[in-house]
């Protein structure tokens, strides 16, 4: 079966989160990836623990379906050869600081005028003007997310995602993909900017536009009606509860015996904390899963708040075996479903360095040529 991207070849020079999640969902979906990594232990979540099968899982997760090589690009014979395989690219993805590929001929600009269909993705922590550095405990408070984010002592609470990082890299993957479609018109590719910042800011595009147009601080998205919160049970799991509609709170509240509470779903201040306690007693009352038992027959939004197992274990389908080392991992798969051309873990993740001659070879390189780069310490 023909993949989506099949004949579309990504060069990847990114690192941790953002920019290789970006290359794996590429990758996935056919595309030929190759990701250019430096010496002397490459990515560096290659070194995170834990280990499965003698590979660090988080980057046997974001690294399938690539082929690596070793180069010192920061070195003139090493930034050649990236222009060489820039030169054969479609789609070129780096997450350096704004300018160092740049200082180094290897921009934007100099890419692209080599190969001018290539289209030259660049995803920055701030924008192509601030070469701050980040990481998304930064993004995630810079870009408001944090704020209206905060556990019952009012502290900003983090996510157990990286928000930033994830958001950022599937905006990644929007850009890169339009860029291909306008290249179809054109014939020439474009510059791609992405801001982890910005990605963080688009997540909030619901509640900055009421509260830009004079909305109040806390929308009822935001826990402060019974109808949309969180509840928690007597054995200490949690419900969550989105019965927004009219229809659905009427269901859960005549189900739970108090048909009083029907007219005051949208109850405002004074009143609203009163009605909330009282659905948060009903439902400490009892267990969750006994409460989902009674609950499974109505059409009212209560679903339970799964630890990250239980998640596992409901969203089978959502999930892959594959090979790590000498081992098998469990992984979340690519989120893209499509019928006629479904995404598909072809290949492990790369040991480092492991496709750098067969690479050459493709660029062309004469075996001579190889063993001059790799004695002097430019491939490996």
């Amino acid at each position: 079966m023909t993949a989506a991207l099949q004949g579309v070849r990504v060069l990847d020079l990114t690192r941790y989160i953002p920019g290789p999640y970006a290359t794996l969902v590429l990758g996935d979906l056919g595309a030929d990836v190759i990701k250019v990594e430096e010496g002397p232990i490459g990515d560096p979540t290659r070194v995170t623990p834990p280990a499965v099968g003698g590979d660090a899982a988080l980057h046997a997760a974001l690294n399938r379906n690539k082929r690596s090589m070793l180069v010192d690009w920061r070195s003139e014979p090493g930034a050649e050869v990236v222009r060489r395989l820039a030169a054969r690219a479609d789609v070129l993805i780096e997450s350096f600081r704004p300018g160092a590929l740049a200082r180094r001929g290897l921009g934007a600009d100099a890419l692209m005028g080599a190969n001018p269909r290539l289209v030259y993705c660049s995803v920055t922590g701030y924008g192509a003007d601030d070469g701050r550095a980040g990481h998304d405990i930064n993004y995630v408070g810079l870009g408001g997310l944090l704020d209206g984010n905060r556990g019952g002592d009012g502290e900003p609470v983090l996510p157990q995602a990286q928000v930033a990082d994830m958001a950022g890299a599937l905006t990644a993957v929007i850009g890169i993909l339009a860029a291909l479609q306008a290249r179809e018109r054109t014939g020439r590719g474009q510059a791609v900017t992405i801001s982890l910042r910005d990605s963080v800011l688009a997540f909030l595009t619901v509640p900055l536009a009421r509260r830009l147009a004079g909305g109040p601080a806390r929308s009822e998205l935001s826990g402060t009606h019974a109808c949309y919160n969180v509840y928690r049970c007597r054995d200490g799991r949690y419900l969550t509860v989105g019965a927004l509609e009219p229809k659905f709170w009427e269901a859960l509240v005549r189900r739970l015996g108090r048909e009083d509470l029907v007219a005051r779903q949208w109850e405002g201040d004074g009143k609203r904390e009163r009605t909330l306690d009282e659905v948060r007693a009903i439902f400490a009352s009892r267990d969750r899963d006994e409460w989902l038992r009674d609950l499974a027959g109505i059409d009212a939004c209560v679903e339970p708040v799964l630890d990250p197992f239980e998640a596992a274990a409901a969203a089978a389908g959502a999930f892959l075996e594959q090979p790590s080392g000498d081992a098998w991992m469990r992984t979340v798969g690519t989120p893209v479903r499509l019928s006629a051309t479904p995404a598909h873990p072809q290949r492990v993740a790369p040991g480092l360095g492991e496709h750098t001659s067969e690479v050459l070879r493709e660029l062309g390189y004469e075996a001579r040529e190889i063993d001059v780069l790799r004695g002097i310490g430019v491939v490996a």
